[in-house]
């Protein structure tokens, strides 16, 4: 399948590539989101295939139209971002990720970073906030992790963020999943602030997180007003006890 990568203009600054998907939480496409604003990052390229999703839509800003794979890049941070708007079939996606991976090591990039979420439901006992996943490469050049336990043997990455690992991981390419507990049944915007929280202290990228956190906060406000209106109302169907 033809798929490849095309910039609007150079980049000049190259370092850390980033992206996430549609995963656990929505974690992954929830940071990027944020790091594209956060860093004031310019949208510099398109991914272009023949059998993309047929999807169009305006950005949250109303200021230009969004494609399904577009490129962000910001010259001063060294950082360019892939974000994917919409999820791609199992057939696209295998490609397309090959198309990543091998356009982020011809273009030199330092190391790769992909944000996705662990489901919170099978955390057991775990005290760590988030659990990450690294390729050899990564581990080879040292590279620092700051301290954070990989990923136990008892879980998988599922996916895309996987796809991408492995493909990371057969080219010999140092990439780095961050991968902070998440809700699987909903968007998981606090997952989200750990992550980037643990990414700007790691890798020293100022990253201002104070809106997502409202945001997140503000989030989870509401659902606890949603859970006890329904509790509510189940205990008034339900009627007072009676005794027998």
């Amino acid at each position: 399948m033809s798929i490849k990568v095309v910039l609007t203009r150079p980049l000049r600054n190259r370092k850390i590539f980033v992206t996430g998907f549609h995963g656990i939480g929505l974690v992954g496409y929830i940071a990027v989101r944020h790091l594209i604003t956060a860093l004031n990052c310019e949208r510099v390229g398109f991914v272009e295939m023949k059998q993309e999703p047929a999807y169009s839509g305006y950005s949250s800003d109303r200021s230009r139209l969004i494609t399904p794979g577009e490129l962000y890049h910001s010259d001063s941070v060294g950082i360019t971002l892939f974000l994917a708007n919409w999820g791609f079939s199992e057939r696209v996606m295998y490609s397309l990720i090959r198309c990543l991976a091998g356009w982020v090591y011809e273009n030199c990039f330092s190391f790769a970073v992909l944000f996705g979420g662990l489901d919170s439901e099978a955390r057991g006992s775990d005290t760590a906030a988030l659990r990450i996943v690294v390729t050899q490469r990564f581990k080879e050049l040292g590279l620092s992790t700051c301290g954070a336990k990989e990923m136990d043997v008892h879980f998988s990455v599922i996916g895309p963020l996987a796809l991408l690992l492995n493909e990371f991981e057969r080219i010999g390419f140092p990439a780095v999943a961050i991968l902070p507990y998440a809700s699987k049944w909903r968007s998981d915007p606090a997952a989200a602030v750990v992550g980037l929280e643990f990414f700007s202290n790691c890798f020293g990228v100022s990253v201002e997180v104070d809106k997502l956190r409202e945001l997140a906060e503000r989030y989870e406000k509401e659902l606890q007003e949603l859970r006890r209106a329904i509790e509510e109302e189940q205990r008034r169907r339900e009627g007072a006890p009676y005794y027998i």
